[in-house]
């Protein structure tokens, strides 16, 4: 079972999704990956953000779709963190381990964000890259055109739930529809020790709490051993 830090939380004292979190995550060794979050801002930059709005953590208002990178870039994140460009994260990144991209987007205007996404992410073809979406226009275009890379749809408490079973390569499935998982799918998000006694060993756990479920894996491995 794989534990993959849920938009590079775990047990620090930086804000998701910032590049010092993404990092300190992946250097520890019983965490296999990240997920993270993507947005399009105005000039059609790619940001690491989770919401659409910045007003939530950060001295700002207004949201990424309407703000440039510039003026996303003097934003300050709690004390003194800043937004990062999916770039500036992927660039800093020196490790084989899993970096799953969530595309946030719940229109139809796509189509340029999948590309502006792929333009960056085929500059790193040594790191281990998935992508994944809500959207499931948006999965079905990335998939049918760029074969190559590993695509998921993320399957919540409603939305999806019809297409559970689909041709992509992975789903991301919460938590209450876990008998659906199937190998090299994920769960979401998984934050409580119990909650692991009824998944499968095959399927990666998505986690704020890595430092939390870990000496409940390593104990599990022993006691099957």
């Amino acid at each position: 079972m794989k534990l993959i830090s849920h938009r590079g939380n775990n047990n620090h004292h930086y804000l998701e999704n910032t590049k010092d979190a993404i990092i300190n995550s992946l250097s520890k060794h019983y965490i296999d990956g990240v997920e993270i979050d993507v947005r399009i801002t105005k000039d059609s930059e790619i940001v690491v953000f989770h919401d659409s709005f910045v007003d939530l953590i950060s001295d700002g208002m207004g949201e990424i779709k309407d703000l440039t990178l510039v003026e996303l870039k003097k934003l300050t994140l709690g004390k003194k963190e800043r937004i990062a460009t999916l770039d500036e994260i992927l660039g800093a990144i020196k490790t084989n381990k899993k970096i799953i991209i969530e595309i946030k987007e719940g229109t139809n205007k796509y189509k340029k964000l999948v590309d502006e996404v792929y333009l960056i992410i085929k500059k790193y073809p040594y790191l281990n890259i998935e992508i994944c979406s809500f959207n499931y226009k948006l999965v079905k275009y990335f998939k049918r055109k760029y074969k190559k890379v590993r695509v998921g749809l993320i399957i919540g408490v409603r939305a999806n739930r019809l297409r559970i079973y689909n041709h992509f390569d992975f789903n991301s499935i919460y938590k209450a529809h876990m008998s659906y998982a199937k190998r090299n799918d994920y769960l979401w998000t998984i934050n409580d020790i119990d909650e692991l006694e009824n998944i499968n060993d095959d399927v990666a756990i998505i986690t704020d709490k890595a430092y939390l479920l870990k000496d409940y894996l390593k104990k599990d491995k022993i006691k099957n051993a």
